[in-house]
């Protein structure tokens, strides 16, 4: 693949919501009951590979996803720099970035000087089908950071990030996963779930339903009521 070592230009996504108001939302929930919402409309193939976790199990991360597309190449022209210095002017506040990497494990492929850039511009937090390193740094900075592992080895050399804000697949729990820029990106501990752009309000405004008839079973359960009786009531279990 040719790298193309030119400036790369400024490409924002503007979403059409308040992304803090859907973002205290979402971040209510948990990543089972939206993929929940997602089945119940058909979208059965929206999760992340199991694998893709946290960096501490308290961490969430919810916001419209900023792509990122790397590959493995040994070039350590310096002039890729100018695609990282585009990617960073593209993001608007509250995006989440996700990054995939073509299964390439040779290094770290995001680190703390990345989320510190890439917080100064509103990312939210960093979803990378790969690796992490400055794993330390990013837990202590409390900056969302979701990663198949850890590796401490230096990027420069062994991968590059070459396009973002551009349709990319990360690997599903059946087969690749579509992303598209703007997207919403939810994830826990249980995982990444991805919910495409038009989906976003639908399926948070399910969610929050779902997640309020759960909080009534749950206290119904609690008591020792028939279980039967529970479901019919209040539809979820």
């Amino acid at each position: 693949m040719e790298i193309i070592t030119q400036s790369y230009p400024v490409k924002k996504f503007e979403v059409n919501y308040d992304w803090q108001e859907i973002q205290h939302r979402y971040l209510k929930l948990y990543a089972a009951l939206v993929s929940d919402a997602l089945e119940h409309m058909g979208y059965h193939s929206q999760c992340m590979a199991s694998g893709i976790y946290p960096l501490t199990h308290t961490m969430k991360v919810a916001g419209p996803a900023f792509t990122a597309h790397g590959i493995a190449t040994p070039s350590r022209d310096t002039k890729i720099h100018d695609i990282r210095l585009g990617m960073f002017k593209s993001m608007t506040q509250g995006v989440v970035q996700i990054r995939d990497t073509q299964g390439d494990t040779s290094c770290g492929q995001f680190g703390e000087i990345s989320a510190t850039a890439a917080y100064a511009h509103g990312c939210v937090g960093a979803v990378i089908d790969g690796s992490t390193r400055d794993s330390n740094y990013l837990i202590d900075m409390n900056f969302p950071t979701f990663c198949r592992f850890r590796n401490p080895v230096e990027a420069f050399g062994r991968f590059m990030v070459v396009d973002y804000q551009i349709p990319i697949y990360v690997k599903g729990m059946q087969g690749l996963l579509q992303v598209n820029p703007g997207d919403y990106i939810f994830g826990d501990n249980d995982g990444v779930v991805v919910v495409p752009f038009e989906l976003t309000i639908p399926v948070l405004e399910l969610a929050e339903e779902w997640f309020a008839s759960e909080a009534k079973s749950r206290q119904a359960m609690a008591t020792g009521r028939n279980p039967f009786d529970v479901y019919e009531e209040f539809g979820r279990f």
